[in-house]
Formats: structure tokens, C-alpha cells, sequence
């Protein structure tokens, strides 16, 4: 059929008008739809099913057609008319508050979002993977019923399934959400946007950066605001008993101010005792800190024109508790940990000026080996460039002469340092070449460090905690009075303390075994629990000399009162079948066998540690120890014969 022959059949049907239209078909529709009908397969389709259905039922297409226009059209002007009322709405009778990624409130108000349920049951959903850390508690059961057997004899625990059980968890995917909470119908909008960014290598790069946009009904933000802070206790209350350890960003992302720091690691409060040190320095730094964080210290200070400051200096040889105690004391007082290595090679005196400014009102700052990081005044590093290379220059004047006099003085080319300047070696070419003067002059100098410990622009409010192996190569200006306010010694552990190292290594254990075997039998206190006791810092190093024992069948108490052991407490092999008053006897009788003075508390450590389950063994094996460390430590060897 062409056009020719739709003419024909539209002039041959002119005189039928009146009847086509008196049968509800408007006049040249048929040959039209024939034609699109042998054309179109879908026409042809819907050319049957009018066939079959629509001439039982009387459906006209015309009026089908004109149904889904109206549709179409009605739909366009209500998403008009909707938008410009939801616009509307939004700018006059809703509050919004916009949160950054780069905010640590993000993080809390998308953990706090994930446990909602309205929220996670959403047809939109962003799943994320989770991974706990080595702190986070785990199923011991279902650990410890993965145990296999790899030659028939040792069994072995096996993880190769504990990623597959960790769930993901579902957050908002991006878009805009609704939800109400208490009695408030709250909307958030996940917006996401790219922009370009400066690497230090010069390259620009692209990242994305979220927004998120909370709304609520009412001209006022006070809904938002409340659950802002909800989320926020919620957050800090999963976080209570541990100790937020941070650390600089990477470089392109400190001079963002709030994004100066990055949090790398969350460790449980390292309880007082358990540092290795004299308690009345324990007793003395805690009492000075609590002073200084006191509310009405500021005040006291500023009346008296004193700067906000307090500093320390933990010095003395290597293993002996000084971070130890930094972290300890953080835990006590709930304060956040950050942590600054002066070796790292991107950090400039900008940077670390703009780090102490970016940190909170109470926190603790930690410098470690603060000795190794060459701080040296700049006048010290301009003399020692001016002096060096001159000798350098003569050394290389006559290399004959010099190579002659290198084996007449030499011998067997040992690493002496050569006696004259024509006396010289490769070696000591190649110690010249790694002088200090020859580096680069960046990083930090010391005028840029006391810049920013007691600038006139910096931070107040913060707990310094220097430490050192060597106080004797410090400046005098660095720990100066007003700089270092408190010095704290630390050495070897006296035999009194690997006394109470040694009870503290092997007490736990056999005081739950104790408390359990109370529990169960329903002696001790008549009730079948344990006597509570301060969990406080403070008093854990005060009263970790005094003891309760059990009138039944001496044994010591637990810490805290148990009702019985669990499934996995029961297959937990850690367990010691030791009384108290045992233990105390073969911890004088460790501690006696240890010379005084002549071991860290990190080496009597590591040497428990490799006998945690045995004390008997560890004070058999004590006396073999300390001769082969001894035997080592005088011949300056570092391979360990004995561990």
C-alpha cells in the first residue's frame, strides 16, 4: 500500500463520514493504522489484541490514546506543581544543618544511622565492610571450635573463615531519605561531588568528597541539634575504656585545619599498674596533671599572666615503661593521644606548627626519642657546613698520598677514623658523605619546635610528654623550666618490681579460676560472688598491694564478681592450677634469682611472655636466663642465646 492508494481511500470514504463516525472510528484512522500496522510489528500486535478484545468489549484506540495523553500530561504538571511546592516548604518552613566527610560528626551520625532500623530497611541501601581490630571482642566459642589438626598431634586454631562471618553494614546509599524519630520527621540528603586536588608530586587528581544535608520540619534546628548529640553519645559511649591513638595526616591534607590529624588506633585503657615505676612518681605526675586539667586551673594562670602549658620529660634507657606510662595516663584521665615523630621527612616547621594548633583543648601530645630526631640550632648547622668540606677538599688533594698512608696506619683497614687528613679510607669517604650538614636543611629545627611548644602563637591546654633515652644530648633551652616542668626517671627494674611484674603476669588467671570455682561451689562471701573493687586508675596501683583472700579455700578473688565459666571459658586453655599464696611464694622466689638493676621490664616481659602458662617453669628457667643475658650484654652481642 502506498500514498496513492491512501488518497483513493480517503476520497472513496468522504461519503461515508456519518456512518465511520456514528460507529466511534474517526474517517481515514483504519487505512492509517493499516499502514503502521505493516510496518511496525508492535502495531500489528496491538492490532490483534484490538481485534480480539477491544471488538468484544467495544475499546475504541482513539479513546486509549487520549487517556494516556491526559496521564502523561497530568503527571508533568503535578511533578511541577510538587516541586515548586517542596521548594517552597524547604526554604520557609524547614531547618537544615550540612555536614562535611572531613567531619569526625559524620562519622558518628552514619554509625549512629546504620543501627536505625527504619533507615537500614531502606530499598536504598550502601553496604560497607567492616573489619574489628585486635581490641574488639570476638565469639571465643565459635573461635576456638575452628580448631584443626595438622599432623595429628598440635592443634591449631584456624581463621581462614573469620572474614566470611563478619557482616557488612548497610548505611543510606546516596539520594534523599526519610525517617522520624521521636515524634519528628527528619529528611537526609547524601550528596557526593568531585573536585580536583594537588598531590605533593605535582599531579593533580581527582577525589569526591560527600556532603550530607539533614532536614526538619519547623523553622527551628533544635531536632537536628538533639540528635546530633545523640549520635555523638552513642558514638563516645562505644568508645568508653579506650584510648584514641592519632597521628599527622598525609601532607596534602594538613592545611585543612580540622583534617590535620587522623585517627590510626583505638587501644583499651592501659590500666596504672601495670607501668613498671615507683609509686611516688606514679602518685606525683598524676597528682600534677589532675591539677592542671583542674577547671579552675585556666583561670588561676591567666590571673597570674602564666602561659597554659605543662611539659615532661620521661627519660631513661630503652623498655622501661616511658611510653608505657604516656599511654597509661591518657587512659586515666580519658584524654586522646597524638602522637609526632620529628624524623618524619614531609613534616616542616609549618606543619608542626599548625598541628600543635589544630589540637583539642585537652589532649596529650607524645614526642618520642626526642634525642634522635637531630634538633640542633641552625647557627650550630651553618659552622659545621663552613668547617667539614674544607678537610674534605684537602683529603682528595693527594689520594696517592693518602692511600699510601691508609695501609702504613690502617693494618688490617679497620673503622678508626683516619689521624691526619691524608690519611683516609672508602669507609670514611662514605662516612663523610652522610655527615648531618651534607642532608637537606628541611624538617624541624629547634627553634621551630620551641616555636610551637611556647610560641606566642601556640596551643595551650595540651599535656607535652617528652621522651628520651638520653637526657644528656638535649639543648638546655628544650627542657628548659616552663618548657619541661616535671622530669621523670626511669631505669632497670629493681628485684621488688619483677616481684610485681611477675604476680601481675600470672594473677589474673588464677583469680578468675578462683572466683569461678566460688561461684560454682556458692562459698566465699555467702552469695557466691566475688568482693567488688575500685576499677579507678588511681586506686590500681595505690591498693595493688592489698589482697582479699578466700576464707574457704584460700584463694584469691577475682576482680569482678562471675556467676560461672561460659562455653568458651570452659575450652579456654590459659587457665592455671595455682593458689594465691603459691603464687606469692614463687614470685619472691623469680624475683630473687633476678639481678637488681641489670634488666629492663620489657626484657623480663618478653622472657614471661614465652611461659605465660607455666610460672612454675619461669622461675626454673629464670637462672640460665639471666646468666646468657648477662654473658651477652658483655660480650655486646646481639644474638640471644637463651629466650
Amino acid at each position: 500500500m502506498d500514498f496513492k492508494s491512501i488518497h483513493r481511500s480517503f476520497g472513496g470514504n468522504r461519503g461515508s463520514f456519518d456512518a465511520n463516525a456514528s460507529n466511534g472510528t474517526l474517517p481515514g484512522l483504519e487505512p492509517i493504522i493499516a499502514l503502521l500496522g505493516a510496518r511496525n510489528p508492535i502495531v500489528q500486535l496491538l492490532m490483534v489484541v484490538h481485534q480480539v478484545i477491544g471488538s468484544r468489549i467495544g475499546l475504541d484506540p482513539t479513546m486509549f490514546l487520549t487517556l494516556l495523553g491526559f496521564i502523561w500530561a497530568f503527571n508533568r504538571i503535578w511533578r511541577q506543581l510538587f516541586t515548586a511546592i517542596y521548594r517552597f516548604v524547604s526554604d520557609y518552613f524547614m531547618s537544615s544543618i550540612h555536614i562535611a566527610s572531613s567531619d569526625e560528626i559524620y562519622l558518628h551520625l552514619m554509625k549512629w544511622l546504620a543501627a536505625q532500623p527504619r533507615l537500614v530497611n531502606s530499598r536504598a541501601l550502601t553496604a560497607e565492610t567492616l573489619s574489628k581490630t585486635a581490641w574488639e571482642e570476638e565469639d571465643e566459642a565459635d573461635v576456638l571450635a575452628t580448631r584443626i589438626s595438622a599432623d595429628g598431634e598440635g592443634v591449631y586454631l584456624n581463621f581462614s573463615n573469620q572474614e566470611a562471618k563478619m557482616p557488612p553494614r548497610f548505611v543510606p546509599a546516596l539520594g534523599v531519605h526519610g525517617f522520624f524519630y521521636e515524634g519528628n520527621y527528619f529528611r537526609l540528603q547524601r550528596k557526593q561531588e568531585s573536585f580536583m586536588e594537588d598531590s605533593t608530586s605535582g599531579n593533580t587528581t581527582f577525589k569526591d568528597r560527600e556532603n550530607l544535608v539533614i532536614s526538619c520540619l519547623g523553622r527551628s534546628p533544635e531536632p537536628i541539634k538533639k540528635m546530633l548529640q545523640r549520635a555523638k553519645e552513642e558514638y563516645y559511649n562505644d568508645h568508653y575504656a579506650k584510648t584514641t591513638v592519632k597521628r599527622p595526616s598525609p601532607q596534602n591534607r594538613r592545611g585543612f585545619g580540622r583534617n590535620a590529624w587522623t585517627q590510626v588506633a583505638q587501644r583499651p585503657v592501659r590500666p596504672m599498674k601495670t607501668v613498671v615505676l615507683d609509686a611516688k612518681q606514679k602518685v606525683q605526675v598524676l597528682a600534677d596533671i589532675n591539677e592542671y586539667l583542674h577547671p579552675a586551673t585556666p583561670r588561676w594562670y591567666a590571673n597570674r599572666g602564666i602561659p597554659l602549658r605543662r611539659g615532661y620529660l620521661f627519660h631513661g634507657p630503652p623498655g622501661t615503661g616511658k611510653t608505657s606510662l604516656s599511654f597509661a595516663l591518657a587512659g586515666v584521665f580519658g584524654l586522646d593521644i597524638f602522637v609526632i615523630s620529628l624524623l618524619e621527612p614531609t613534616l616542616t616547621e609549618e606543619d608542626l606548627l599548625a598541628l600543635f594548633n589544630s589540637l583539642p583543648r585537652r589532649c596529650v601530645v607524645l614526642l618520642e626519642d626526642i634525642d634522635t630526631a637531630g634538633l640542633s640550632r641552625q647557627e650550630e648547622r651553618d659552622a659545621s657546613a663552613a668547617n667539614e668540606p674544607t678537610n674534605d677538599i684537602k683529603t682528595l688533594e693527594n689520594p696517592k698520598e693518602t692511600r699510601s698512608g691508609g695501609r702504613k696506619r690502617g693494618g688490617g683497614g679497620g673503622d678508626n677514623p683516619p689521624q691526619s687528613p691524608n690519611d683516609w679510607k672508602v669507609s670514611d669517604l662514605a662516612r663523610e658523605l652522610k655527615k648531618p650538614w651534607q642532608d637537606d636543611k628541611k624538617g624541624i629545627s629547634l627553634s621551630g619546635l620551641l616555636n610551637a611548644i611556647d610560641g606566642v602563637a601556640s596551643h595551650e591546654g595540651r599535656v607535652l610528654i617528652m621522651t628520651t633515652n638520653k637526657p644528656e644530648t638535649l639543648d638546655d633551652a628544650l627542657i628548659r623550666p616552663g618548657r619541661v616542668d616535671l622530669q621523670v626517671a626511669f631505669g632497670n627494674a629493681t628485684q621488688e618490681q619483677a616481684r610485681e611484674l611477675f604476680e601481675r603476669m600470672y594473677e589474673a588467671d588464677s583469680r578468675n579460676k578462683a572466683a569461678a570455682a566460688a561461684a560454682s561451689s556458692g562459698v566465699g562471701n555467702g552469695t557466691g560472688a566475688s568482693a567488688p573493687t575500685t576499677t579507678t586508675a588511681e586506686n590500681g596501683f595505690v591498693d595493688e598491694k592489698k589482697r582479699t583472700k578466700n576464707a574457704t579455700n584460700g584463694h584469691a578473688h577475682a576482680p569482678e564478681a562471675r556467676e560461672g565459666l561460659t562455653a568458651s571459658e570452659a575450652l579456654d586453655d590459659h587457665r592455671l592450677d595455682i593458689t594465691f599464696e603459691e603464687l606469692q611464694v614463687i614470685a619472691t622466689e623469680f624475683a630473687n634469682r633476678v639481678p637488681d638493676g641489670q634488666f629492663s621490664p620489657a626484657e623480663l616481659q618478653g622472657f614471661l611472655l614465652k611461659r605465660k602458662k607455666d610460672p612454675r617453669k619461669a622461675v626454673e628457667e629464670v637462672g640460665p636466663w639471666v646468666d646468657a643475658m648477662v654473658q651477652q650484654k658483655a660480650s655486646k652481642t646481639k644474638v640471644l642465646q637463651i629466650q
